[in-house]
C-alpha cells in the first residue's frame, strides 16, 4: 500500500480547512441553542389573577413580577377567581399550569378554603391534597423549583373569608405543605400587614399591593435560585 505524502504547504492548508470547519460547526451549534427563558407558572385564586387592580392584565402580581425579572424569565398567570385547594369545594384546576411545563411554580391558595362551607368539612385533607398536587409538578419535571405562598392578610371578614381562620389554621397548614413538599415558603402575609391602603376591597390587593407581592416573590426567587 502506498503512503500518501503531503508537502508542508498542503498540510498547512488542510489544517486551516479543518479549523474553519470546526469554527463553522461551533457557530452553527451556538446559533441553534439560544439561551432558554425560565418559565414560571403562577397558580392560585383571584389574588393571583389580579382582581382588585384596575388593569388586571398589566398589574397582577405575575405581570409585575415579569417586569421585575426581565427577559430571562417567562411568567405565566394561571390564577382563577373563587377557587379552593380543597378537591371537595371549588377545586383549582392544576392541569393548565402542569401542561405549561414550568421550571418554577409559585402556588398561592387557601384564602377561599377558609370559608365556612369549606374549611370545617375539608381542612383535614388540606395538607395532604396540597402536597400531592404540588408533587405532580416534580413528577413531570424532577428539577422544578416549588414555591408556596402564604395567603395575604384579610382586612375585613367578607364573602366568608375570615382573617382569624387564615391566621390560626390556614397559614399554619400552608407552612406544613411547604415543608412536606420540599418547597420554599413565600410570605405574602407579614410584609403586607398594617397596610390596608394596599388593598382594593380589604381582601384583594390593588395595583400597589400587587407590586408589593411581586417584590416579595422576586426576592424569594433571587434568594433561592
Amino acid at each position: 500500500m502506498q503512503k500518501l505524502l503531503f508537502t508542508v504547504p498542503v498540510l498547512r492548508t488542510l489544517r486551516r480547512m479543518a479549523l474553519c470547519t470546526v469554527l463553522l460547526l461551533a457557530g452553527s451549534v451556538l446559533a441553534q441553542d439560544p439561551a432558554q427563558k425560565l418559565r414560571i407558572a403562577c397558580a392560585g385564586d383571584s389574588i393571583t389573577a389580579g382582581i382588585g387592580a384596575a388593569n388586571m392584565k398589566a398589574d397582577s402580581y405575575p405581570a409585575q413580577l415579569q417586569r421585575l425579572l426581565g427577559d430571562a424569565y417567562e411568567v405565566l398567570n394561571f390564577g382563577v377567581g373563587g377557587r379552593t385547594l380543597s378537591r371537595q369545594a371549588d377545586p383549582y384546576a392544576f392541569s393548565p399550569a402542569l401542561q405549561a411545563q414550568p421550571d418554577i411554580v409559585i402556588c398561592t391558595l387557601g384564602t377561599n378554603d377558609c370559608k365556612p362551607y369549606c374549611w370545617p368539612k375539608h381542612k383535614n385533607a388540606f395538607v395532604k391534597d396540597y402536597t400531592e398536587l404540588l408533587l405532580l409538578f416534580r413528577k413531570r419535571n424532577p428539577a422544578v423549583k416549588l414555591f408556596v405562598g402564604l395567603p395575604p392578610p384579610a382586612y375585613e371578614d367578607r364573602w366568608g373569608i375570615s382573617e382569624r381562620v387564615l391566621a390560626e389554621e390556614v397559614r399554619p397548614a400552608v407552612r406544613a405543605v411547604a415543608e412536606a413538599a420540599g418547597a420554599v415558603l413565600i410570605d405574602f402575609d407579614t410584609p403586607m400587614r398594617n397596610a390596608a391602603h394596599l388593598f382594593a376591597d380589604k381582601i384583594h390587593p390593588n395595583a400597589d399591593g400587587y407590586a408589593k407581592m411581586a417584590e416579595i416573590a422576586a426576592k424569594a426567587l433571587r434568594t433561592h435560585p
